[in-house]
């Protein structure tokens, strides 16, 4: 069985995208860009430190095909469940994977 058999769960990929007024107030809305199919798994770390600071919280760990086009701040979700992708790892993208560390967002 390949690496990309284990991508078992179907979710919803948003970009986020910067929506700017006139009068100079700015807001974050989600565009969805569709359907992945992601291998999903709790993460092993607890947390993660970005220049001395909490940069989130690690929950989840996702695989997802290399060639889908995802960044840090993007979007995963499935049902009522939402993931923020905090890095993308793509060192393993010749086995045709890449690797992303989620914070599950709570409502």
């Amino acid at each position: 069985m390949s690496a990309a058999d284990e991508l078992d769960r179907a979710m919803r990929l948003s970009r986020p995208d910067r929506i700017e007024a006139a009068d100079g107030e700015a807001e974050t809305v989600f565009t969805d860009v569709g359907l992945v199919f992601v291998a999903l798994a709790p993460a092993s770390l607890a947390e993660r430190q970005v220049s001395g600071r909490l940069g989130g919280v690690a929950t989840h760990v996702a695989r997802l095909r290399s060639g889908t086009a995802i960044a840090g701040g993007w979007r995963l979700a499935e049902g009522m469940r939402a993931f923020r992708v905090l890095a993308v790892d793509d060192a393993g993208r010749r086995s045709g994977l890449v690797t992303c560390v989620l914070e599950e967002e709570t409502a």
